[in-house]
């Protein structure tokens, strides 16, 4: 199995049988607080472990806290995960084990040796070469808090050079062991905490405190175990339950710096697995400002955002009609209520509040003060309803029964739309992430580059409509562009088209099913709303290939950058010096660059799309960029001596303007021939596809296959089994399409096929064809599976 890829973000929690459910959601949660949104956080279950080539993508795999034992039965002896799990550190990868986490990553478990509740067994993991003992503390039961307490720990200095605290106070303890060094000490074994206290049985021979976490080395990975709950926070159960059992309870401002130093030892815990959190970056940066006051601008938040920010309302320079009547249609304007300068609507999933600058705090207001007003947006915190300590109860077998913690819901916070003044015009200031001014320049040059007129209405069907790209909003910080536009149906039905809504930053961006869409500095993430006329309802499917295509016309116009096409609806580069590949080696690597969502609705007696696409133009490492792939083309043009001029560096503004004249006129193509035809060869010479041999997994047995093509009329992946390959002489066209394989203009194929799997249509045993929305294509492994 494969280690992690340089680009690896996923930071997968496990979720299944034995998982305390209470250490599970605490787990998630501190580590999303602490790693969005450099980092994905996401529960696993042991199924995927088991079935998918989950290794690549994952910077981090996490084992909460719960009951050792099941964790043997269902990762080691039903389904040898374990294994796996060894590889994947051994090749590059980190595990975090928590308490019961811990005892599993160990050589050895001794748990309550000669009492009721004894386990005493070596473990395959291994990862620490000595045993673990436990529980630490007396009076430990299964499902209780009976033996909960709060503990402090000692640091090493070696390990926490860069904390303000050497002791960390009332951390939250059940049932946890200590590790039992091995003598001598590898040098691969760094003590990282011992506890403050323990029994004298615990201690070591030579008077040591026991040890609470350690730091192991295990080939070219990491892994972490820890004996205690780092992941709970202080001030709610059962921590805060635990910390009232001392015999002195705490101050709550005691209890509140050593919430602060856990907090920070978690962060340090990370760096020291190698991962780099962008708290981290975000406090640095807010030392360096120290002394700010209300109105003056904060770098750190600029990059770090923590909640959603204004959304401005802008249209091209020559039709500023477009963003003022934005909301002025009388459908939506009679869902209003107006309220002081504000009219607010409340939508299925947002409510929302319109208004001028001036709506802010009156007709006085001046350019410079909403500036400052709004770097104060920045600043402010939203408040969210928490439960309170005194609200929560024990029940009668004495475990904590508190609610399962959530992470912020922002969605549930009204959302600020600002539309264009008559008095103050807008200026870049007000979007320091995103230059407005820039992008219509931008916009202006690719227009005319590509022969067509700028900033003016055209006649159609419905009457004059703007051209894509020339209405906009921009939100520096939104909670998802996609869900915005998707599930508010009011908007969703009356806002006018086309239309783009732009972010710098998602609190809540949506990938493909169920997966997140990362939102790092630097990315580019927008969502189109289009009308799609109701005859080529069928040829929804080829949606997300136009835009495939338009980001890579855009983006890499001669396809030196190595920008290529990952089906159904992926962005990769391939080339070298990317997916662990080095400069100079002849061997291209692949990296994923963007996605694109599509999601359609039909409302109002009209099909209204929703297209969502995210690039990475100025991201830093460890995603790959536009800006990376434009370094490696100089690197290699300085090499070569060659006198062809190197594209223009990316920038937000261009890059985003050149998409959206890109995708408008191939949109105006695919309604104009009703169809994809005309863009299949060119679709075959982007993609990464050929030749490539994959399995089909959702067979029995598993079907090796050969990618041919993509099916004109329906945008199938059609493959052949390779016991049959294709004798059949190529016609000159794009290798991959062949008109003479393809079947003809109709290329659905009645059911009765020898080989089919879910998501398959064909019907002969020369093809089999695969429906994009059935099925998720593993470029890495070359599987083609099931959706989930």
């Amino acid at each position: 199995m494969p280690g992690p890829s340089p680009s690896a973000h996923q930071v997968l929690v496990y979720s299944g049988p034995g998982v305390s459910p209470l250490s599970l959601s605490h787990t998630v949660l501190t580590l999303s607080l602490l790693l969005l949104p450099h980092y994905t956080v996401q529960p696993v279950t042991p199924e995927l472990l088991a079935d998918q080539p989950w290794e690549p993508s994952c910077a981090l795999l996490v084992i909460p806290g719960g009951r050792d034992l099941p964790f043997v039965e269902e990762l080691t002896t039903k389904r040898g995960v374990t294994k796996r799990i060894r590889e994947y550190v051994e090749l590059g990868g980190r595990y975090l084990g928590i308490c019961a986490g811990g005892y599993f990553g160990t050589n050895e478990v001794r748990f309550d040796v000669g009492g009721p509740m004894e386990v005493v067994g070596e473990r395959d993991l291994a990862f620490f070469p000595g045993a673990s003992e436990g529980p630490t503390f007396a009076g430990f039961q299964y499902a209780s808090e009976s033996g909960s307490r709060a503990v402090s720990l000692f640091l090493e200095s070696s390990s926490s050079s860069s904390l303000k605290h050497q002791v960390l106070d009332h951390l939250y303890y059940n049932g946890g062991g200590h590790f039992v060094l091995p003598s001598p000490l590898p040098s691969t074994v760094q003590v990282l905490a011992r506890y403050a206290e323990a029994p004298s049985s615990a201690s070591s021979a030579s008077g040591d405190k026991p040890v609470a976490a350690v730091l192991t080395r295990n080939g070219k990975g990491r892994s972490l175990l820890c004996a205690i709950h780092p992941e709970y926070p202080l001030n709610d159960p059962p921590a805060r339950l635990a910390i009232a059992k001392l015999e002195h309870e705490p101050e709550k401002e005691e209890i509140e710096r050593s919430e602060r130093a856990r907090i920070e030892w978690v962060e340090e815990l990370l760096v020291q697995l190698g991962l780099r959190p962008p708290s981290r970056e975000r406090r640095e940066a807010e030392s360096k400002n120290v002394g700010k006051v209300d109105g003056e601008e904060d770098p750190a938040l600029l990059l770090h955002p923590t909640h959603p920010s204004p959304i401005f309302a802008l249209s091209h320079p020559n039709l500023p009609e477009l963003a003022t009547e934005l909301v002025s249609k009388k459908e939506l304007a009679d869902k209003t209520k107006g309220k002081d300068q504000w009219s607010l609507l409340r939508d299925g999933n947002d409510e929302i509040k319109f208004g001028t600058v001036e709506a802010i705090s009156g007709p006085s207001r001046s350019e410079d003060e909403v500036s400052k007003w709004l770097a104060t947006r920045r600043r402010d915190q939203p408040v969210f309803e928490t439960p309170t300590i005194e609200g929560l109860t024990l029940d009668g077998s004495g475990s904590a029964s508190p609610p399962i913690p959530q992470p912020p819901d922002f969605h549930s916070l009204t959302k600020t739309v600002l539309l264009p003044s008559s008095s103050i015009q807008y200026t870049p200031r007000w979007t320091p992430l995103f230059n407005g001014s820039t992008y219509w320049s931008e916009l202006d040059v690719a227009r005319k580059r590509s022969g067509r007129r700028s900033g003016v209405l055209r006649k159609g069907e419905d009457g004059e409509k703007c051209s894509l790209g020339d209405l906009l909003l921009y939100g520096e910080t939104v909670t998802s562009t996609q869900t915005m536009l998707d599930r508010n149906p009011l908007l969703l039905t009356h806002l006018p088209t086309p239309l783009v809504f732009l972010a710098s930053f998602q609190l809540s961006g949506r990938g493909r099913g169920s997966n997140i869409w990362l939102s790092p500095p630097g990315c580019l993430q927008f969502s189109l709303l289009l009308d799609l006329p109701a005859s080529l309802s069928s040829k929804m499917v080829f949606i997300q290939y136009i835009m495939a295509l338009a980001v890579c016309d855009a983006v890499d116009e001669d396809g030196r950058l190595g920008v290529r096409i990952k089906w159904p609806n992926d962005i990769y580069a391939e080339v070298e010096g990317v997916g662990g590949t080095e400069v100079g080696s002849g061997q291209k690597g692949k990296a994923k660059i963007g996605g694109i969502l599509v999601n359609t609705n039909f409302v109002g007696g009209k099909w209204r799309i929703v297209v969502g696409c995210g690039i990475n133009v100025l991201n830093a490492l460890p995603t790959t960029s536009l800006s990376q792939l434009h370094s490696l083309l100089a690197a290699r043009v300085t090499s070569q001596s060659s006198s062809r001029p190197l594209p223009a560096a990316p920038t937000m503004e261009g890059t985003f303007a050149r998409i959206m004249v890109a995708f408008d006129a191939k949109w105006e193509q695919f309604i104009e021939d009703k169809g994809f035809k005309g863009f299949t060869n060119e679709y075959h010479g982007r993609w990464l596809h050929s030749g490539q041999e994959v399995t089909l997994t959702t067979t029995e047995p598993h079907t090796r296959l050969r990618i041919l093509s993509i099916t004109p009329d329906h945008g199938l992946l059609r493959c052949i089994p390779l016991s049959q390959p294709s004798t059949k002489p190529s016609s000159g066209l794009t290798p991959l399409y062949n008109r003479s394989v393809d079947g003809g203009e109709d290329d659905r194929i009645s059911p009765g096929a020898a080989r089919q799997g879910s998501g398959a249509t064909g019907g002969t045993s020369d093809f089999v064809d695969l429906q994009p929305d059935g099925n998720s294509f593993d470029l890495m492994a070359g599987l083609i599976k099931r959706k989930v």
